[in-house]
């Protein structure tokens, strides 16, 4: 049986605000609520579902989504949050700010939804 990945649930403090911050970046479709989450779907169909009410809000931990894009969409990723003056890094740490990395001969950014639970990243080129 192949496995691929469906959906993931990633805890926030505002669903349809995180959800609506990671749909702009990527350009993707508007996020769609469904039940008790807000999905936001990915070129290659699995789905992000934003959850705020089944954990408590002090209990939320600092997620981590990493996306693989192209030269062109990390282009217009950069500038979104640069014209929305939305911090990045090129780090996990979150150091040096409006920076970004250069591994593996891409390029990479880190960023936090609007909730300050969920750390995105952006890479051009896959860890080797």
């Amino acid at each position: 049986m192949a496995n691929e990945l469906n959906h993931i649930i990633v805890h926030c403090r505002n669903r349809r605000e995180s959800a609506a911050f990671l749909a702009d970046l990527m350009a993707a479709s508007a996020p769609v609520d469904w039940g008790r989450f807000t999905q936001v779907n990915t070129s290659n169909n699995v789905g992000i579902d934003f959850a705020d009410d089944l954990i408590p809000p002090d209990r939320i931990n600092e997620s981590h989504l990493a996306f693989l894009v192209t030269d062109d969409e990390f282009d217009t990723i950069l500038a979104r949050l640069k014209k929305d003056s939305v911090p990045f890094w090129p780090n996990p740490m979150k150091s040096r700010e409006g920076e970004i990395n250069h591994l593996y001969g891409g390029r990479g950014l880190y960023t936090l939804d609007p909730g300050g639970t969920v750390l995105t990243e952006f890479i051009t080129t896959p860890y080797a």
